[in-house]
């Protein structure tokens, strides 16, 4: 019994330690009315100190269930130091025919999305990351909060 119990630790240390990835930044933006509305434009401004990793941004969705459309598009535009800018447009795919998607917490919904995978940035400093909702209504109901998060991954020598 010990020795399963130790390979198993073993093991699990081993699982987890295979991964560099570190988590740099993260904040959520929290809607108390359940409304986004399309010209609240949401910024963050994670600062990267180190530039011999790579970052991924992910965007942080949670909304309540009766979310009454099948998709959220939304633009995302990442602002380097320098003032360069990546726009990415992403569509988030909140029900399918057999539901809503996501993690269920509660009566809500959580959606996480990579827009940058393993992204290689040439300038240390703060980066603005900014989402916008580009649906057709002024307020968009049952979103509870949008979230960003940056994580950080050394890179592999070629």
């Amino acid at each position: 019994m010990k020795k399963i119990i130790l390979f198993s630790f073993v093991f699990l240390i081993g699982i987890t330690s295979c991964t560099n990835q570190k988590l740099l930044y993260e904040k959520t933006i929290n809607f108390p009315d359940y409304q986004w509305n399309r010209f609240n434009i949401l910024e963050f401004t994670p600062e990267i100190k180190k530039i011999k990793y790579t970052h991924s941004f992910s965007i942080i969705l949670t909304y309540r269930e009766g979310f009454p459309y099948e998709t959220l598009p939304i633009n995302t535009v990442l602002t380097y130091p320098n003032g360069q800018k990546s726009i990415i447009r992403y569509v988030f795919l909140i029900q399918n025919e057999h539901g809503y998607m996501g993690d269920k917490i509660d009566n809500n919904r959580r959606i996480e999305a990579v827009i940058h995978s393993e992204k290689e940035l040439a300038d240390v400093g703060m980066y603005n990351f900014t989402i916008q909702q580009l649906t057709q209504y002024y307020d968009l109901d049952n979103i509870v909060s949008v979230g960003c998060k940056v994580k950080t991954e050394k890179k592999v020598k070629k």
